[in-house]
């Protein structure tokens, strides 16, 4: 009976394991973009810019940067099977920084 529950607890460990292998590579690969962001008018804006982006669903990363002249960018690392460079530009706009992809 001993050997049986040992068996038992074996194999329910590997399967485990099997499972969460399985259930990282489903979770789908990240992109990430550039976003030239207008409107920034100092070094806070940034920070402001990097809260709305963190807020979306399905950002995992944000960096932000005020270059001067109103302009800066936003690189943001993202899984596209939750959201959409429509959703986390409407987030930056909704913040009061209009923004689009950097080319």
């Amino acid at each position: 009976m001993r050997k049986l529950f040992l068996i038992a607890g074996l194999c329910l460990s590997v399967f485990g394991a099997i499972v969460a292998t399985s259930t990282v590579s489903l979770a789908g690969e990240l992109k990430t973009i550039t976003l030239s962001v207008d409107k920034m008018t100092c070094n806070m804006c940034p920070i402001t810019v990097k809260k709305a982006l963190r807020k979306v669903e399905g950002v995992s990363e944000v960096s932000a940067k005020y270059e001067g002249d109103g302009i800066g960018w936003a690189k943001v690392t993202y899984d596209p099977a939750k959201v959409s460079v429509k959703d986390l530009t409407f987030a930056t706009e909704q913040a009061g920084y209009p923004s689009r992809i950097k080319k």
